[in-house]
């Protein structure tokens, strides 16, 4: 049970708390009374956990936990080729452009010159996808130090001549491999350099024999959705118990406080606001840095 606390991550929301593992989607997460228990103690109102229904979903599960709907991009692994036959004409041709471009793909080492082209890329620009990059301003020791070398973990290296021009980090779980991260120099987006880690990512998965690569979620971001269904992917539907732990728990569920906001809204309204929200993030951005810069002055 201790290994369940490691990896549990606590938020504050509004005036309650609520718990999930960090490795819900690598590993089935099925919790027992004792561990129940132990959050009772720990002044948790609200657990809350993913089903794994591509591969091991729960027989009986209780009538007690509330449910709700969620989802990931999940791409069925067979072969490359097939793979290949399944995808469209346009995400073929750019990832022959991709070579064409001269990009070559490879696994990497995780060591201090992969670390130094990440760093690179995390600081190429503030704003990406129309959006705040969170990862901008990262120290090369802070990167240096998120690069793992695990048997759980591997990099995917795209080049343009002797640049790194973007990376894929595949993290291995239980009957499922997650595309972590994926990022690109803005400099080199005209060279598909996306399209041909994705190719590169399906190839190794298929050579390892892993079945099942998830590549987040969908519903947040319509031009990664179109992006991730142009490479494959499926939006396949999951479960999400929420296990009430308290009165404030209570509380919280009877209102809908539990679940995020962006997933109980409809695409209708959601899809809309997007533009807004991104708005606000590149504004607090802009603002952050400029007051960064004047502190340099």
């Amino acid at each position: 049970m201790n290994g369940q606390f490691e990896t549990l991550v606590l938020r504050r929301k509004f005036f309650f708390t609520i718990a999930n593992d960090s490795k819900e989607y690598e590993r089935d997460v099925i919790p027992t009374e004792n561990f129940l228990e132990e959050l009772g103690k720990r002044r948790m109102d609200v657990f809350t956990f993913l089903e794994r229904k591509w591969c091991c979903p729960i027989p009986n599960p209780s009538k007690s936990w509330i449910r709700a709907n969620d989802n990931i991009a999940l791409l069925k692994v067979t072969s490359y080729d097939e793979w290949w036959r399944s995808i469209g004409k346009k995400t073929r041709n750019m990832i022959r452009k991709a070579e064409k471009s001269g990009i070559r793909t490879d696994t990497a080492e995780p060591n201090e010159k992969l670390a130094e082209g990440i760093w690179k890329i995390y600081n190429e620009t503030p704003i990406r996808q129309e959006r705040a990059f969170p990862h901008y301003g990262v120290s090369l020791e802070t990167v240096k130090k998120s690069v793992p070398s695990s048997q759980n973990s591997t990099y995917i290296a795209a080049y343009f001549q002797d640049e790194l021009a973007g990376f894929i980090q595949l993290v291995h779980g239980d009957n499922i491999t997650i595309i972590s991260q994926i990022l690109s120099l803005q400099k080199h987006w005209d060279k598909a350099v996306n399209n041909a880690l994705v190719a590169k990512a399906v190839e190794t998965c298929a050579d390892k024999g892993i079945k099942w690569l998830m590549y987040g979620r969908m519903g947040n971001h319509p031009t990664l959705d179109n992006f991730k269904k142009s490479n494959g992917c499926i939006q396949f539907p999951l479960t999400r118990y929420y296990i009430i732990l308290s009165r404030k728990g209570k509380i919280a569920a009877k209102f809908g406080l539990h679940r995020e906001i962006k997933d109980v809204l409809p695409q209708s309204v959601k899809y809309p606001l997007i533009p807004i929200y991104n708005w606000i993030g590149r504004t607090k951005m802009k603002i952050r840095l400029d007051l960064k810069r004047r502190k340099m002055v």
